[in-house]
């Protein structure tokens, strides 16, 4: 082991193994005592002593400073035993971080990968009358898969082991799989004569999850019979004949070559062994190990078999080892994750030499997290909580000059905090162009240098339990337009033109339509031309007043639209005006006089008066801009008159030129 204990402690084990676990003091288990170290493990006894030794610790007398696992920045690992060293205590408690809080060692795949959750959740371990122990551990060790769907775990395959059959007693040398399963529901009680005494590892045993798996079974189905026992421990198992108990073949053979602490060889020296098992279809039996230059090794076949063969793994929260996420962890990184050409330092040359010491088989998928090569995912294994994830966030989106602009809205509240989004881009052929994790306070995230094409964005907003719902967007990425829209003051009558030019970015040239607008009434339009120019006409006959028009371009292959604005004052046209009257009239007779009032671009209408100095002699309303007014009788005398238009709502009024009659 990797401390000496102290002989009150030798006691206490003693005690464990007659069934009573005494309490006991925290230890560190990485040496010397009292040495923390950045990457936490807990869990799975099958793979504790694997670990301990590509830690670096001493094991069974070994020492592994030499070939300790450690990342690029010389992160190294804690790995505590899932029962105290030294007194076998399941009851005992650990502390991982300096000045961090005591809790129970977690016993077993289950209860490791429980510690991992509640240390992502901050929630009390190993339940509600343990302590929280946020933050204080990193990994778990699990000689099984996920309990849980989700994906906030990552389960990375480390080696490959095997599930054995120990037993004791010549009768039970060869098993088969319908023989297991009738002995563990308690209907078959004796083979070849010898009575059958089952045993099961504890609760929460990644070994005892696997088997029961392998024989179609739950928990609730074992019969009454069935002993739970610590995993991995045969002295304590295989204490008479008849006994049997699943083990990992790993776990056997490193116990057996003294490689790992002896909890099994006493029981080997009084007759236990693994039985050789018919593997599903199979006509004989086979043993999951064969004997070497004297020593234990494993018995490839058995270890590939699909049934009784199990990869065992290293659980670790799967954001930290995204390295675009916010929460990404470069040591955990280092250590566990092979993958393009990074290697995990745990499946180096010397790890696997260490790997494969302790009973293991390598294979080429140590430190996998590709889901088609052996690696798995689950959700946080801790009872009773939420497991909602965030829905979708509103999404807009905003391309510009070669970029885009998305903007989002939060989801709804879930139980677990938002704790940041994903935002993902993607090209038209579906290749990732970018991938960027915000903190959960960011709503807004740009691309810039973007080609010219067909994207599709998709925004998540994600908490401890994984990933939320997608909101997507999808559609074009152009170059920037620039619109600019001049025109002047124009009377009516006459046509105003807006004179409208749009300019490129990346030097392309915009071809395509301009149109004018006053709020949603189209005024004009026209076709750039090879300049990007065009002049639009409008109407001659806008309403006098001031109007504010939209310019807008339309956009072209490589170019968004864009639009400006224009303001066009339409004044009120300008009057002309003429009068014919007699040079010459009798004092008895009644002039006439005609008046025509002409603008340019328009027949005017309204009231003509004559006047004679500032009396009104008459007054007359125009009609097709022409009026004849019949004034009163003259005195005899030379009479100076004028004419006035009053004007209109679109012409201006206008003062005619003196004119002369004569009255005799």
């Amino acid at each position: 082991m990797r401390r000496t204990r102290s002989t009150a402690a030798l006691v206490a084990a003693a005690v464990v193994a007659g069934g009573l676990a005494l309490a006991s003091p925290a230890y560190a288990d990485p040496t010397p005592a009292g040495t923390f170290r950045q990457l936490v493990g807990v869990g799975s006894d099958t793979t504790q002593d694997v670990l301990n030794a590509l830690a670096g610790d001493t094991v069974a007398g070994k020492s592994y400073a030499a070939t300790a696992v450690k990342s690029a920045s010389g992160a190294g690992i804690a790995s505590y035993d899932a029962i105290e060293p030294g007194t076998g205590s399941t009851t005992s408690n650990i502390t991982t971080r300096s000045g961090g809080p005591s809790f129970l060692r977690p016993n077993g795949s289950g209860k490791g990968r429980l510690a991992l959750s509640e240390s992502l959740t901050g929630d009390k371990f190993p339940d509600s009358s343990g302590v929280a122990i946020k933050g204080q551990v990193d990994f778990a060790r699990s000689s099984s898969g996920p309990s849980a769907s989700g994906t906030a775990l990552t389960y990375i395959p480390m080696a490959r082991d095997a599930i054995g059959v120990a037993v004791r007693g010549s009768g039970l040398d060869t098993l088969t799989l319908a023989q297991l399963h009738d002995i563990y529901v308690g209907t078959l009680t004796t083979v070849n004569g010898q009575t059958v005494h089952p045993k099961i590892p504890q609760s929460g045993s990644g070994t005892r999850k696997f088997f029961l798996s392998i024989l179609g079974l739950q928990d609730a189905d074992l019969a009454p019979s069935v002993q739970a026992v610590q995993e991995n421990q045969g002295n304590s198992a295989l204490t008479e004949a008849g006994a049997l108990v699943p083990f990992s073949v790993g776990s056997w053979i490193a116990q057996n070559n003294g490689v790992a602490p002896d909890y099994t060889t006493t029981s080997v020296s009084n007759g236990g062994h693994l039985a050789a098992i018919q593997l599903p279809g199979d006509t004989g039996a086979t043993s999951p190990v064969t004997t070497v230059n004297g020593k234990l090794a494993p018995v490839q076949p058995y270890y590939e078999n699909s049934t009784f063969g199990r990869d065992v793994f290293n659980v670790v929260p799967t954001r930290a080892i995204d390295p675009t996420s916010i929460f990404f962890d470069k040591d955990l990184y280092d250590v566990f994750v092979t993958s393009g050409s990074h290697t995990a330092a745990l499946a180096s040359d010397d790890a696997e030499k260490v790997i494969a010491s302790f009973g293991f088989v390598n294979e080429s998928y140590n430190g996998s997290v590709n889901l088609t090569r052996h690696a798995k995912q689950g959700g946080l294994e801790e009872s009773g909580i939420s497991t909602a994830v965030p829905a979708a966030p509103a999404l807009k989106a905003t391309p510009g000059d070669a970029s885009l602009k998305l903007s989002w809205t939060a989801p709804a509240a879930t139980a677990f905090p938002l704790t940041d989004y994903r935002v993902t881009l993607t090209d038209a052929g579906g290749a990732v162009v970018a991938v960027k994790d915000l903190p959960a306070t960011t709503t807004s995230y740009s691309v810039t240098g973007l080609a010219v094409g067909t994207y599709t964005a998709t925004v998540t907003g994600n908490n401890i339990n994984g990933t939320g719902a997608a909101s997507t967007w999808t559609g074009p990425v152009k170059y920037k337009s620039a619109t600019t829209a001049a025109v002047a003051a124009t009377p009516y009558g006459k046509a105003p033109k807006v004179a409208v030019t749009v300019t490129g970015s990346h030097g392309v040239t915009p071809t395509g339509k301009v149109t004018v607008k006053e709020g949603a009434t189209v005024l004009g339009s026209g076709t750039l031309n090879a300049s990007g120019k065009v002049t639009v006409a409008l109407s001659n006959h806008l309403k006098v007043a001031t109007h504010s028009l939209t310019v807008s371009y339309g956009g072209a292959a490589k170019l968004n639209a864009s639009s400006a604005t224009a303001t066009l004052k339409v004044t009120k046209a300008t009057a002309s005006l003429a009068s014919t009257a007699p040079a010459t009239i009798s004092h008895t007779a009644r002039a006439k006089v005609t008046v025509k009032v002409t603008a340019t671009g328009t027949t005017p209408t309204g009231t003509v008066k004559i006047y004679e100095g500032s009396r009104l002699l008459g007054t007359g309303t125009l009609s097709g801009g022409k009026v004849t007014i019949t004034l009163p009788k003259l005195a005899r005398g030379k009479h100076s008159l004028h004419a006035t238009y009053s004007g209109s709502a679109t012409v201006n009024a206008k003062t005619g030129p003196v004119f002369t009659i004569k009255s005799t």
